[in-house]
């Protein structure tokens, strides 16, 4: 979950500074640089964010050589500290390291190396910069020592290295994004596409095994196969995202800017996503026809969108499907995973440790594997055999908004277009999908005032409860988690049939308790009791609803009445995007970076 990149050219430490910047989603705890000045290697590295780093280190800007890497910290290995932050280099520093994952057998290595090595931090990282430095010292060539270290290592890992007194760069990946970015008369890596986009748009893809050395001239790649290094001929990929994108604009934090994209991001789908359909509809047709069993595939937020799937996939089409959180799957389903079945693996990042490893797991049984994807090259895409990209663009704030709308919405063309292949067209959802950006801009205007009032009413609760039916039981849950990974105030989401069942013991005389409405009369009815129990015990009941059906204290009315229910949890859950984004920074929370969290979840 930690960010890296590196920058072979003139100016690398400004231009590696304000890439981290960018990157800084990946990881808040600390952050560091190494830059090559006159042969030798300084490190910059401090516990915070990269602007306490700039502070303590004045001079960080005007460090002028033409070779920097650095690192933006997430903590798995030792705690939060000056020491503990990358880069970290070898006994003599003249080895520079930044990594990005978990050494499963570092201590049986730091074990190894401690008498002849003096190890100065927590880290797992530490072992990589020694090891090599023992190689080194053993008489091998710097290629040949950081690849015969890095073959020793158990685990996951992205790993950029310098050596004092060469202007290249060293690079290996294992289950963890590393991208290389191509210049004129300069070179870059990265973790994400995004932290170059402001120097190119052109891109090499490492994959999982290969080492690379790059210079400001050439990029040279290799896997390591029975004890050498076998060329790998790259491709270079253009990434049309533009620069702007990653920019907050008049916006005070990223999420705010991204909720509001989202008008933008429907429109987009429904407009250019039609030329990935194709492969979708066409593995989704094949499996139905031979009855192969379909299972989404996710984690977090994206797994609140697979349920809707699944809701959508079983109301539309009526075919059955499962959903599964990625870090559960390849103990619970593997068995009986055939090759006439097909795994759709949802992902923003498609970085995801667990939804890779359970994708890997999947293919190893047959199954075939579509991917609902934001991020174009991304390690998921390259895995599966068919991808929708959503196309969401870059996604900076930690708490998903925009990419959880891009996959309802993905879902819901893919599932209608499917219809009319299959004889089952929808024409009830069909017909409403051209006025979703509009519906979407209108529950926007309608929602952010009201969101924003109501934040300083449920500031100071302690818990606050969301309750749905149906295909909004994951709208309750998305709702809850927001609230929680953003203004740190204790929320759940229950299916609102459950909460005779337990839940309703929590809830006491003001008990905030959130119910997303139905334009389903069954649906609805139901909703009204169970609205009536928490009211009758004193719950402050906050209602979202496209009409006044049910008898709340607080109503948020959004979207247009007689929608179909199908399309209702893409506007249903703005509101309780603003909700969360408003309560966070009313309690004076950064909603962009919430404690303990990164975006990309690329460790097990």
């Amino acid at each position: 979950m930690c960010g890296i990149v590196g920058i072979i050219g003139k100016d690398a430490a400004r231009k590696v500074i304000n890439s981290l910047k960018i990157l800084e989603y990946r990881g808040y705890d600390s952050a560091g640089i190494a830059v090559m000045l006159n042969g030798r290697i300084e490190v910059r590295k401090a516990a915070g964010t990269i602007e306490n780093l700039i502070s303590r280190y004045p001079d960080i800007l005007e460090m002028r050589g033409e070779l920097s890497i650095g690192h933006t910290r997430w903590a798995t290995h030792g705690k939060v500290s000056d020491s503990n932050a990358h880069p970290i280099t070898d006994c003599s520093r003249r080895i520079a390291v930044v990594h990005n994952g978990t050494i499963d057998n570092y201590m049986e290595i730091r074990e190894r190396l401690s008498a002849k090595h003096e190890f100065r931090t927590e880290t797992d990282t530490e072992v990589i910069a020694h090891l090599i430095e023992e190689k080194l010292n053993r008489g091998l060539g710097r290629l040949e020592a950081f690849v015969s270290a890095i073959s020793e290592l158990r685990g996951e890992y992205a790993v950029a290295c310098m050596f004092e007194g060469a202007n290249e760069l060293y690079l290996a990946r294992n289950r963890i994004p590393l991208v290389i970015g191509v210049g004129e008369g300069e070179n870059y890596c990265a973790s994400d596409v995004i932290a170059l986009l402001n120097l190119t748009n052109k891109f090499i893809y490492v994959n999982d095994g290969e080492f690379a050395l790059i210079t400001s001239k050439n990029i040279d790649v290799w896997r390591f196969e029975e004890g050498r290094l076998i060329p790998v001929e790259k491709r270079i990929n253009l990434v049309d995202w533009s620069p702007s994108m990653t920019s907050k604009g008049k916006y005070e934090h990223f999420m705010l800017k991204e909720i509001f994209e989202q008008e933008d991001v429907v429109k987009r789908i429904l407009m250019e996503s039609r030329r990935y359909i194709k492969g979708a509809l066409s593995i989704l047709e094949e499996t139905m026809k031979n009855g192969g069993r379909i299972i989404f595939l996710a984690a977090g937020t994206s797994y609140h969108a697979s349920m809707v799937g699944k809701y959508l996939l079983n109301s539309l089409l009526g075919y059955p499907s499962e959903v599964s959180i990625a870090s559960e799957f390849t103990r619970w389903n593997l068995r009986g995973l055939s090759e006439d079945d097909l795994v759709i693996a949802v992902s923003q990042s498609g970085e995801t440790a667990d939804v890779l490893m359970a994708v890997k797991s999947a293919k190893e049984k047959g199954a075939k594997i579509l991917s609902f994807v934001n991020v174009p090259g991304s390690t998921l895409s390259r895995e599966s055999d068919e991808v929708f990209f959503f196309s969401a663009g870059p996604e900076i704030g930690v708490a998903a908004t925009k990419t959880y709308v891009a996959e309802l919405v993905s879902f819901l063309l893919t599932f209608t277009e499917l219809g009319k292949i299959t004889g089952d067209p929808v024409y009830h959802v069909a017909e409403a999908l051209p006025r979703l950006p509009s519906i979407v801009a209108s529950c926007l205007e309608s929602s952010n005032r009201i969101a924003k009032a109501l934040s300083e009413a449920i500031k100071g609760e302690n818990s606050i409860f969301f309750m749905g039916r149906g295909i909004n039981y994951p709208t309750a849950l998305e709702g809850a988690l927001k609230m929680k990974e953003i203004s740190y105030i204790h929320a759940e989401g229950f299916p609102a049939g459950e909460y005779k069942h337990g839940p309703l013991a929590l809830i006491s005389e003001g008990t905030y308790s959130i119910v997303i409405g139905s334009n389903d009369q069954e649906i609805r009815d139901l909703l009204l009791s169970n609205v009536n129990e928490l009211k009758a015990r004193g719950s402050k009941v906050i209602s979202v609803e496209t009409d006044e059906h049910l008898p709340s204290d607080i109503r948020i009315k959004v979207a247009e009445n007689g929608l179909p229910e199908e399309v209702l949890p893409v506007v249903f859950v703005i509101p309780l995007q603003l909700l969360a984004y408003y309560t966070a920074v009313t309690l004076g929370r950064n909603p962009d970076k919430p404690r303990n969290l990164a975006k990309s979840v690329t460790v097990k």
